[in-house]
């Protein structure tokens, strides 16, 4: 039986360009609750701003990781690469070709935090 207190529904809006990843986080009926931009020279930016705790889980990668990350997920994947892998210790995010439209995303921070999710191309 899963607790559906700690459950809840998001909308995602994500934009890959060639050196900037824009994710949007809002919940249904409310808006836009944050704001995640990736660029290539300036790094994560978050809008409204982040608590440290959770900011300094997301410093554990290197822009350059998370650039790596986003490439693969979003503009390189092929046929053959079905699965995109960030990991380090206890954080893992992961990308998984579906199909041609479909990507199913997940990020888990030990057994405290669970993200997953489905994006679909629109």
């Amino acid at each position: 039986m899963t607790n559906t207190k700690d459950h809840s529904n998001f909308n995602i809006k994500v934009k890959a360009f060639p050196k900037n990843v824009i994710i949007q986080i809002g919940k249904p009926l409310f808006g836009n609750l944050l704001k995640i931009q990736l660029n290539h020279s300036t790094g994560l930016t978050f809008n409204p701003k982040i608590d440290n705790q959770y900011l300094s889980l997301l410093k554990k990668f290197k822009n350059e990781d998370y650039i790596q990350f986003f490439n693969s997920c979003f503009n390189n994947f092929n046929i053959t690469e079905k699965v995109s892998i960030l990991e380090k210790s206890d954080i893992e995010f992961k990308c998984i070709r579906q199909d041609q439209d479909t990507l199913l995303v997940s990020f888990f921070y030990g057994n405290e935090i669970s993200f997953n999710g489905v994006l679909k191309r629109g």
